[in-house]
């Protein structure tokens, strides 16, 4: 035992006199922390564009100055062309864009509901449903007074006077607002239970989540670059001095080594952008992805031949993880068959248990990892 601790001392300090090593612990800090200063620029909230054309109708004009003056949940601003619209929904500063007509109180009151409102969204925004609703919610607000009267007035079969009535139901309408929304959204936090605005959520999911996956590919990266640091000690006979019966856990151990250390980095990174509540929770599960991760290396690692072949195997997995699991982007909905490659790719495995999946799946997913490595290990020791 006293000389496994030894070596595990030992690879420690060869590790940290690696220059390449060390550049993946300390790059990881300097691009979070570079990344946390870009969106503190910003306002950190769900932006959306509005384009109302010259000579619109009142009505047009009050359903955008209303979703311009409410910023609870996103914040909403006109543009001065429409092409202006496109350009920043394209750029990616604005999460979806609104056409208004001039007409929109006519059409809707003649019920030609069908492209009233044209609506820009790229093939990437993964909140646009949620501002869609923002917008058919304040779209009905404002028009509920005309479509009660225009029912009364003229669908009904009963004569009204059309001003009395119209003073009759906005009254009413006021009073029904200050009773509040039938229908409140409340957030609360999985851990600790506490109450949550729907801002504060906004801003996690949609300015800070791709922290967690730069966090979750760098966890990987650090094991590949374990993996590439095992077959040059391998070359150079140092696992000889090793027992035989000892060599499955200094092989496991080389590939865990570098794994711990970049979770270690990385969940100060993600304790230090003030991403957790639970501390706990958060070891645990880096835990058992860096468990992951490292049964993925021990695979690899037995399948793969020699330490160029792991050169070249790095950056495939690198580029498919940033293109297929959902670091910076969701392309499951444009893209159908990348749920299918997420399955080989580690980092989906974190970011789907920080998502909503139980984390005994990653659990098992780890153990199951594990469990398949022994197995090929002893195998190869069989077959040698």
């Amino acid at each position: 035992m006293k000389r496994m601790g030894m070596w595990l001392l030992l690879m420690t300090k060869r590790l940290m006199k690696k220059p390449s090593f060390v550049i993946i612990l300390v790059l990881l800090p300097v691009i979070l922390i570079m990344y946390r200063f870009i969106i503190r620029q910003d306002s950190g909230t769900l932006r959306a564009c509005l384009y109302v054309p010259e000579g619109s109708d009142s009505f047009t004009w009050a359903v955008a100055e209303g979703l311009v003056k409410d910023d609870s949940t996103a914040v909403f601003y006109l543009a001065p062309t429409e092409e202006d619209l496109y350009s920043d929904v394209i750029a990616g500063r604005a999460e979806a864009g609104y056409v208004f007509p001039k007409d929109l109180n006519q059409r809707l009151l003649k019920q030609n509901w069908s492209g009233a409102i044209k609506m820009v969204v790229s093939d990437t925004s993964q909140f646009a449903a949620f501002v869609n609703e923002i917008v058919t919610v304040e779209l009905f607000e404002q028009m509920s007074e005309d479509l009660l009267a225009d029912y009364l007035v003229n669908r009904s079969g009963i004569e009204f006077n059309e001003t009395e009535l119209r003073a009759f139901i906005r009254e009413n309408l006021s009073k029904q607002d200050e009773r509040g929304d039938v229908i409140e959204l409340h957030y609360r936090d999985f851990y600790t239970n506490e109450e949550i605005e729907a801002k504060e959520v906004l801003e996690e999911n949609y300015l800070t989540k791709p922290i967690r996956g730069t966090v979750a590919l760098f966890v990987m990266l650090a094991g590949f670059a374990g993996l590439v640091f095992w077959f040059q000690d391998n070359a150079e006979g140092r696992f000889k001095v090793m027992s035989y019966e000892k060599r499955p856990v200094i092989n496991y151990g080389s590939l865990l080594l570098p794994t711990l250390l970049a979770g270690t980095v990385g969940l100060v990174c993600i304790l230090i952008a003030g991403l957790s509540i639970n501390v706990f929770a958060e070891i645990g599960l880096m835990l058992l992805y860096c468990i992951f991760v490292t049964g993925v290396c021990e695979m690899i690692r037995m399948i793969v031949p020699s330490v160029n072949a792991i050169c070249a195997v790095i950056p495939i997995f690198a580029i498919a993880s940033y293109l297929c699991c959902p670091i910076i982007l969701d392309l499951k909905k444009t893209v159908p068959v990348v749920v299918y490659l997420r399955k080989i790719l580690p980092p989906d495995y974190y970011l789907q248990a920080y998502n909503g999946t139980p984390a005994w799946a990653l659990a098992a997913s780890a153990g199951v990892v594990t469990l398949v490595a022994a197995a090929m290990e002893l195998l190869g020791a069989r077959r040698a």
